[in-house]
């Protein structure tokens, strides 16, 4: 099982409020319409006292293999994904992050 992580940032012209609505109740089903995905994540950062976040979001989007995702990433349903993320995402300077990962879980006790 593989994953993609992106550290999401706003656009500047939107409040926090209105990024996150949106990423919820337009992105996140668009994400879901994607072929091949097992699990979408959304985190929202906390605030904390001495602790700024650096980004908006972080959304975890999990995959059964690597090929998995290059396949969805050639679909329709990618490409719609990718032309809403202009309605809510920042693509200035504190532009979001993206990765694909493989997880190594490490469990207390």
């Amino acid at each position: 099982m593989i994953k993609t992580v992106t550290l999401l940032t706003r656009r500047e012209d939107l409040t926090s409020e209105q990024f996150h609505r949106h990423w919820k109740d337009v992105h996140a089903p668009l994400v879901l319409a994607m072929p091949r995905v097992r699990r979408y994540i959304q985190c929202r950062p906390l605030e904390v006292p001495g602790r700024e976040a650096p980004c908006d979001g972080i959304a975890e989007v999990w995959y059964d293999t690597v090929e998995d995702f290059l396949e969805t990433a050639e679909s329709p349903e990618y490409a719609r994904l990718l032309a809403d993320e202009t309605n809510f995402m920042g693509v200035s300077t504190r532009g979001s992050v993206f990765v694909i990962v493989e997880e190594d879980e490490f469990v207390a006790g």
